[in-house]
């Protein structure tokens, strides 16, 4: 599939043109599944910074409430956040080893 067909298909993605339609006309134009399917990609979204921001952030907050109200609970959030920053980065390697 060439560069500007790939750029055709984009421009009707973004004027509302439904994928299953574009799917059906690619098909009868002769492209294959997977040549279809590299055009369809499905995007990865990166949450390790917004983890990671909130983390330290709530984990701030968290342990002035320690310190002040002698709570945990916020600051057992923060460690959460952290921990799902570290399974978002585990994420993101295994799926970069498939590539």
């Amino acid at each position: 599939m060439t560069e500007e067909k790939i750029k055709e298909i984009k421009k009707m993605l973004r004027q509302g043109v439904p994928a299953g339609e574009i799917r059906e006309t690619l098909t009868e134009e002769g492209y294959t599944k997977d040549e279809i399917d590299t055009v369809f990609k499905p995007h990865h979204y990166d949450m390790r910074s917004w983890y990671l921001f909130f983390g330290v952030t709530v984990c701030l907050a968290g342990l002035y409430l320690l310190f002040t109200k002698r709570s945990l609970l916020i600051l057992s959030f923060g460690i959460l956040l952290f921990v799902a920053c570290f399974y978002e980065i585990k994420r993101l390697n295994d799926l970069n080893k498939f590539k």
